[in-house]
C-alpha cells in the first residue's frame, strides 16, 4: 500500500488528531525509527519517563501504541505515518523485541482464524435447535404483546404527553425487549426517544418511529406470507442475525468496488465505521461495517477512492445494502469519480421507489448531481440545474468549507437521504474525491489520492 498525507489523514479519528499527528512529525521528537518489509516502528518521547512504542504493518495499516489515548488511531501513529509518507529516514533492520512480539501475536491471531474458517461447523442438532427457535419464538411474541399495548397507550395519551416523559420511560420498555429476545425492537425503542427530544420536527419524526414500528408488528405476525427477501428483512428488523461465517459461505457478486464514503459515529465504548462501495460493472451499492470498542482498532481499513477486487455477500432482505467482502485485493488504478448521479426529483423518485420495497429503509444512499452548494437563510441547500433544492442536514459543519472547494461549480456529492435531509459524505470536485468527513482540514481537503 502507498503512503501519502492524504491517506493517513482518511485514517485519522478527526482533524485534531490528524493535526496534532503533523505536529509530532518531526524525527527529533523520536528516539528511534525503523523498518522492515512488514512494518515501520518508532519510539516517541511523551510526558513519562518511558516513550511510547508505535508500531504500523504497511499492507493493511494494522497499528498498535502504548499511550492511553481513547482515540484510534492516536496522534502518535498518525506522526509515525507522516514521517514515513514525508521520507524520513527509516533505517533497515531486525524489528525490535516489541515489535517482534506485535507480530508474532498478528500472526498466531489470523492463524486462529483461518484455523476456524476452514474447520467444519460441529454438526447441529436439528431438534435442539428448533426447541431454542420456538423458545426464543415465544418470548419474541410476548415482548411484542408489550410493546403493542405501550404504544397503544402513547397513542391514547397523545404525543406531547410522550414528550413529558424521563429517560426511564423509554429505558424500560427497551430492557423489556431485550429481555424478549427482540434487540432490534429495543434499538427502535431507544430511536423513538432520541426523536421525540429532537428540536426539528419530533411530532412528525415521532408519528413517523410509531406508524413505523406498528407495521413491522404486523408484518412479523404474518411473516408466513411475506415474499422471502422481505420476510428476512422484518426477521433482521426484530433482531434475529445470521452468522457471518454462513454469509460467506454463500456465492456474492464479483466486481471490482471502489470506496466512494466512508463515516465514522462513536457512543459511548463502542465505535462504528460505515463504508459505502459501488461496484464497477453491477453499480450495486454495499454497505461495510465495522465495530471496534474503545481502544480497539477497526479491523477494515478500506481508503476512500481505492479500488478493490472482491465478492461482496449481501445480508439477506429487501433492498440489502450491507455486505461483507471476501478477500479484497487492492487494485493499482484509482477511478475517482462517482458514478449513476441523479438530480433532485430522481433522488425523491428513488426514496419512493425503494420505499415501496422496504417500507423500514430509513436513509437511502445515493450520488445527486450536477448540483452546487448554495447557503439559503440559515439553510445550506443543494442546487440542480433545475433549479430544485435540496436541504442539506442541519448538523452539517462544512458548508463553508464545502462551498469554497467548489467556488460555486456544479459537483457530484454522494450521501444519504430521508425524504427531509440530504447527508453528504463525499463530493467529487476535478477527478478528486473529498470527505466530508474531515473536510474542515482546508490544507488537503481531505481528498483521496
Amino acid at each position: 500500500m502507498e503512503w501519502s498525507r492524504e491517506r493517513i489523514e482518511q485514517l485519522a479519528p478527526d482533524a485534531a488528531s490528524s493535526k496534532a499527528g503533523l505536529g509530532l512529525a518531526k524525527p527529533a521528537g523520536w528516539r528511534t525509527l525503523g523498518r522492515s518489509d512488514q512494518v515501520i516502528w518508532g519510539e516517541c518521547q511523551g510526558s513519562g519517563a518511558n516513550p511510547y512504542q508505535v508500531r504500523v504493518a504497511l499492507a493493511d495499516a494494522g497499528y498498535r501504541c502504548t499511550c492511553p489515548s481513547r482515540k484510534q488511531p492516536c496522534k502518535h501513529t498518525l506522526a509515525l505515518l507522516y514521517l514515513y509518507a514525508g521520507g524520513a529516514s527509516f533505517p533497515n533492520g531486525a524489528p525490535p523485541a516489541f515489535v517482534e512480539e506485535w507480530l508474532a501475536n498478528r500472526a498466531k491471531r489470523a492463524d486462529a482464524k483461518a484455523t476456524r474458517e476452514s474447520q467444519p461447523s460441529a454438526p447441529v442438532d436439528p431438534e435442539a435447535q428448533a426447541r431454542r427457535q420456538d423458545k426464543r419464538e415465544s418470548r419474541i411474541v410476548l415482548g411484542l404483546e408489550q410493546l403493542q399495548a405501550w404504544m397503544s397507550d402513547i397513542m391514547t395519551q397523545g404525543l406531547a404527553n410522550a414528550r413529558t416523559q424521563p429517560p426511564t420511560y423509554w429505558a424500560q420498555m427497551a430492557s423489556r425487549l431485550v429481555d424478549a429476545q427482540a434487540p432490534g425492537l429495543a434499538n427502535r425503542v431507544r430511536d423513538m426517544a432520541t426523536a421525540v427530544h429532537s428540536e426539528a420536527r419530533w411530532s412528525d419524526r415521532m408519528l413517523g418511529a410509531l406508524a413505523r414500528m406498528q407495521l413491522l408488528l404486523d408484518a412479523y405476525r404474518s411473516i408466513e406470507s411475506l415474499p422471502a427477501p422481505l420476510a428476512a428483512e422484518v426477521r433482521s428488523l426484530v433482531g434475529w442475525t445470521q452468522k457471518q461465517e454462513e454469509l460467506l459461505a454463500q456465492p456474492g457478486i464479483q466486481d471490482h468496488w471502489q470506496v466512494i464514503g466512508r463515516r465514522r459515529i462513536s457512543e459511548d465504548t463502542l465505535r462504528v465505521q460505515s463504508t459505502w462501495l459501488q461496484g464497477a460493472a453491477s453499480h450495486r451499492l454495499a454497505l461495510v461495517l465495522d465495530f471496534a470498542v474503545e481502544r480497539q482498532a477497526f479491523s477494515s481499513a478500506l481508503m476512500l477512492g481505492q479500488v478493490y477486487a472482491a465478492e461482496a455477500v449481501f445480508f439477506p432482505g429487501a433492498r440489502p445494502y450491507r455486505a461483507l467482502l471476501k478477500n479484497p485485493v487492492p487494485m493499482t488504478g484509482h477511478s475517482l469519480q462517482l458514478t449513476r448521479a441523479v438530480d433532485v426529483a430522481g433522488l425523491e423518485s428513488g426514496l419512493a421507489t425503494a420505499l415501496a420495497e422496504n417500507p423500514w429503509l430509513e436513509r437511502w444512499p445515493a450520488v445527486v448531481g450536477p448540483v452546487t452548494a448554495a447557503a439559503i437563510g440559515d439553510r445550506w441547500v443543494l442546487q440542480d440545474h433545475q433549479g430544485r433544492h435540496l436541504p442539506m442536514a442541519r448538523s452539517l459543519q462544512h458548508g463553508w468549507s464545502l462551498a469554497a472547494l467548489t467556488g460555486g461549480d456544479s459537483v457530484n456529492v454522494f450521501g444519504e437521504w430521508d425524504g427531509f435531509e440530504f447527508e453528504p459524505i463525499t463530493v467529487q470536485y476535478n477527478a478528486m474525491l473529498y470527505s466530508l468527513e474531515q473536510i474542515e482540514a482546508m490544507t488537503v481537503l481531505a481528498k483521496a489520492v
